[in-house]
């Protein structure tokens, strides 16, 4: 498929482990892209149809979900009959007077962080077919399993993760965060879950949490954390009150398995 690692290109400058989405027709290059397992970062170069560009992604991503900060792009896939299943606002904070750390509740207390059996109970409770996010579901867990067994697709920051302990010491909450990593521009930690089971909530465990992640990611010798908040998440409140500011948009799209021809490009 036309997709090239091109480290040599100009447009491929200061982005390593990206690649070019070209035209299959006469190798036009369309956008950069970033490939994950089950995950394709799609910026169009400038200059380049989105039309063309989504035509070219559902042939060649086929099967992935693509994550675009480019609002022509959703559009346009929205445009040939696919979805937009997630529109969110990335966060950063850049460790900067940094709130002081917040206090647990009596009875309640972080642990080292981890999963058991009782988070992952907390968290189908937290994350509802409802949620902005959507349900949680098997492949989270086993994705969350795969950072602390085998740092698969990357290792927990330990100082900026942590578990909310109960007084009958059962898991209720977490913060999991991640960093540095090849899938930032530049270094910085990640919050790549934060999540109170309902019984829990309404106690400042998030606040404590997110300060935590806050001060540890300081500890860990990072610039800044950042995080991606969905569109409709109440928790975006509890985000800017801790001083996080937005830096850009992302639009998600799970492209179908490629059936048939594909389109021509616009």
């Amino acid at each position: 498929m036309p997709i090239h690692p091109d480290p040599q290109d100009a447009t491929n400058a200061g982005h390593p482990g990206s690649a070019l989405l070209r035209a299959a027709d006469d190798g036009t290059p369309l956008a950069r892209v970033r490939l994950e397992p089950a995950a394709a970062e799609v910026r169009p170069l400038a200059g380049a149809s989105p039309e063309r560009v989504a035509a070219e992604a559902r042939r060649d991503l086929a099967g992935l979900r693509l994550d675009t900060p480019d609002e022509r792009l959703a559009t346009a896939l929205a445009a040939g009959g696919l979805h937009v299943h997630r529109a969110a606002t990335e966060l950063r904070h850049d460790l900067v007077d940094l709130p002081a750390p917040a206090p647990l509740p009596p009875g309640w207390s972080l642990a080292p962080p981890g999963w058991d059996e009782d988070l992952r109970d907390a968290l189908v409770a937290a994350y509802g077919p409802e949620h902005p996010d959507g349900a949680w579901r098997d492949d989270h867990t086993a994705q969350v399993r795969a950072m602390f067994d085998n740092s698969d697709p990357f290792s927990p920051l330990l100082p900026a993760s942590a578990r909310a302990l109960g007084p009958d010491g059962r898991s209720a909450a977490h913060v999991l965060s991640a960093g540095p990593g090849p899938w930032r521009d530049e270094p910085c930690g990640w919050v790549v879950n934060l999540g109170v089971a309902p019984r829990a909530q309404g106690r400042g465990l998030g606040r404590a949490l997110l300060s935590h992640a806050l001060h540890g990611t300081r500890t860990a010798g990072l610039p800044a954390l950042g995080l991606s908040v969905a569109d409709g998440n109440p928790a975006r409140r509890l985000y800017d009150a801790a001083g996080f500011r937005p830096v850009s948009r992302m639009f998600s799209v799970r492209l179908p398995s490629m059936v048939g021809p594909p389109e021509a490009p616009a």
